[in-house]
């Protein structure tokens, strides 16, 4: 928030300070009336578009500072001189903001933004005393003070309004009778006039390069308004309509920077820094003033930590020491306080300063890239694979480390922490998110929730934080991946554990004198029996491979499909200790067909024990390298153990082996750990 000075011979423009809000607001604003006069004019030189200093951030004219590096406390006072007949100083304009997360605020109070006008009406008297006498005007126009508010919607986009207080005294010579015998006598009309007036502006980041702006001018007007008909062509012009402002930043050292008005005034001017040094200077064109352009605005500064101090001025093309004719002030009026056609050349000293209680921010989110939905089951895939990434800038000088972080609503009570990642100054990074959903979540129902993502390079401040929406699936929802559904199998163990106790038991006697080896394939087959006789095969109710059940669900329902039947024989199986594995046969469509094969232990030699055909099994190597029998079953098929084994070995030998599927892929074997 600056401030700037005017002497009593300025001030501050008729114009809309605020940026940002609706584009459609703007095309109306577009098509309604033209505006008079140069809006946009600052006294630095660099006007909203340079990003380096603090000092442009408290021009209301064209609301910088919703994209300046405040941090926390600004403040700013400008004094100025200003070279009319004679040299004359004041104090320009006095500012404080203060930026709180994406808010800005900012108060600026200017006593130098004002400008008289003293003129002969060309209408004389002669009095009794045979003294001839001139009547005379005076016009006074002044900007007092003016608030301003942004907020910032997202990296790339910022919008604000401000609020602008005027006052305007009028006084006026007019000739009255008086006494007897009749005589004349001088009267002075006068008036205060104040108004309020009001803008909102949107701008837009549009790459690393380009800076976009859109703003009203004169959006709104509330206030008083001359009562006396003999004022009310000389209040401040108010005319609506807008502005559009370029900003073309290809290195520090050199930015370009257009601003165009509705009223075909215009501003160009080139910035750039070099180390702690800034320089700036804008030429400009306004439509009631000569010539074509109008003057300069240099600007020379230079930034510390804490402070910066400029030095800049206008200097006009014209001449600007002929008096000014009343007859042209009444035909044109006055659309500007500070710039306008009896404005004088001027030199203006800012020195602003900032306070940061806050960490100054040194990395910023740049996007974020939401990689998958989260499926809640399959939870420990989220601790290895990130579900999210988030692009992020270090706008600092110096090597930062960041810890990114997100908690998802309905899931998590505290931000959950990934791997910090190291971003070199300036570069970019795209930094993995992983995420931790507690055992206890249960909810059956997908929901749409909201995901914070976080960035910070210490402990106690976060640097950024970004919004986004994120599916939440029910605790029954499938991400389709077969090595997937071993989470489901895992799901209900003590269930399985309990229920294969008890079926186990009821053939103790007969699990006690058969041979060891044959343990694993008797057990495997009297769960499957039991297993069969409770269950019906049923098709999935959704038609898609997105829906499975639990082992409970499947034993409390009565039935399932393929994947719901295959994860509860498996996890019974497991709940003895019988090695699992899904059969992922994966050209059965877009809903592919899961079967389950079990590890008997027995070695190719005790195959024999169990079957002479050697087409209903297949040999696997395990973890110490030798060779074990594993046998295909069908879940699918309820008759019995046997029936299911036939079928699930011939679809396996048929498939994976005769057709190839193993070895093309079409086929593939996930193990359950």
């Amino acid at each position: 928030f600056v401030i700037y000075f005017s002497t009593k011979h300025t001030q501050y423009s008729i114009r809309y300070t605020l940026k940002y809000l609706s584009a459609i607001f703007f095309l109306i604003m577009l098509s309604v009336t033209k505006i008079y006069s140069q809006n946009s004019f600052g006294f630095t030189g660099y006007q909203s578009l340079s990003s380096g200093l603090t000092t442009p951030t408290f021009s209301l004219e064209s609301n910088p500072s919703y994209l300046s590096n405040l941090n926390d406390w600004g403040f700013s006072f400008s004094y100025g001189a200003e070279f009319s007949n004679k040299v004359g100083t004041n104090i320009y304009s006095i500012s404080l903001a203060k930026s709180i997360n994406n808010h800005s605020i900012t108060g600026r109070y200017t006593p130098g933004y004002q400008k008289e006008f003293f003129f002969s009406t060309g209408e004389t008297i002669t009095t009794n005393d045979t003294t001839v006498q001139s009547l005379k005007v005076k016009f006074t126009y002044k900007e007092l003070f003016g608030l301003g508010y942004s907020y910032k919607i997202s990296n790339d986009f910022s919008t604000g309004l401000s609020l602008r207080f005027f006052s305007q005294d009028f006084e006026k010579e007019t000739v009255t009778l008086v006494g007897e015998p009749i005589g004349f006598d001088i009267e002075s009309l006068d008036e205060t006039v104040n108004f309020w007036k009001s803008d909102i502006g949107l701008a837009y980041n549009a790459g690393d390069y380009f800076t976009l702006r859109l703003e009203s001018i004169n959006l709104l007007n509330f206030g008083e308004k001359s009562e006396n008909s003999e004022f009310k062509d000389y209040e401040l012009k108010r005319n609506k309509g807008a502005e559009f402002g370029l900003n073309f930043h290809p290195a520090t050292f050199f930015n370009f920077n257009f601003i165009y008005e509705t009223s075909n005034s215009f501003q160009a001017g080139i910035n750039g820094s070099l180390n702690n040094f800034y320089y700036g200077v804008t030429a400009f064109h306004d439509k009631y003033q000569h010539p074509f352009i109008a003057g300069i605005i240099p600007s020379l500064a230079y930034k510390t930590n804490l402070f910066e101090v400029m030095l800049s001025g206008v200097k006009y093309f014209s001449d600007r020491t002929n008096k000014e004719n009343y007859n042209d002030f009444v035909q044109e009026g006055i659309h500007n306080i500070i710039n306008n056609a009896y404005s004088f050349d001027k030199v203006f000293l800012s020195v602003s300063f900032t306070l940061n209680t806050l960490q100054k921010l040194k990395v910023k989110i740049t996007n974020v890239e939401v990689a998958k939905d989260i499926f809640p089951t399959v939870a420990d895939n989220y601790l290895t694979s990130p579900f999210a990434f988030i692009n992020a800038q270090n706008i600092s000088d110096e090597v930062v480390e960041v810890t990114p972080s997100v908690k998802i609503d309905g899931i998590n009570n505290e931000p959950v922490q990934s791997p910090p990642v190291t971003i070199l100054p300036g570069d970019s990074a795209k930094i993995p998110v992983f995420l931790v959903i507690p055992d206890s979540y249960n909810s059956e129902k997908p929901e749409l929730s909201y995901a914070t993502f976080y960035l910070n390079t210490n402990i106690k401040e976060t640097d950024d934080q970004v919004q986004k929406p994120v599916l939440i699936n029910g605790i029954n929802a499938w991400d389709g991946k077969v090595s997937n559904l071993r989470y489901f199998v895992h799901k209900d163990l003590e269930f399985s554990v309990n229920y294969t106790r008890s079926v186990l038991s009821k053939f103790k006697t007969q699990l006690d004198t058969i041979s060891y080896v044959l343990s694993t394939f008797y057990k495997a087959k009297l769960i499957f029996d039991d297993f069969a006789k409770r269950i019906v095969y049923t098709s999935d109710p959704r038609a898609t491979a997105e829906y499975v059940q639990f082992p409970k669900q499947t034993i409390d329902l009565k039935g399932g499909d393929c994947d719901d039947l295959s994860v509860c024989y498996s996890s019974l199986l497991g709940s003895v200790g019988i090695q699992t594995a899904f059969v992922d046969y994966k050209t059965d469509g877009d809903v592919r067909h899961v079967q389950i094969m079990f590890n008997t232990n027995l070695s190719p030699e005790q195959a024999i024990l169990i079957t002479k055909n050697d087409q209903k099994y297949f040999v696997r190597k395990n973890s110490e390298g030798r060779d074990e029998i594993w046998l295909p079953v069908e879940t699918t098929e309820l008759s019995d153990f046997t029936k299911a084994w036939n079928s699930g070995a011939e679809k396996f030998r048929t498939e994976a082996i005769g057709n190839l599927g193993l070895a093309t892929g079409n086929v593939a074997i996930i193990d359950i750990n």
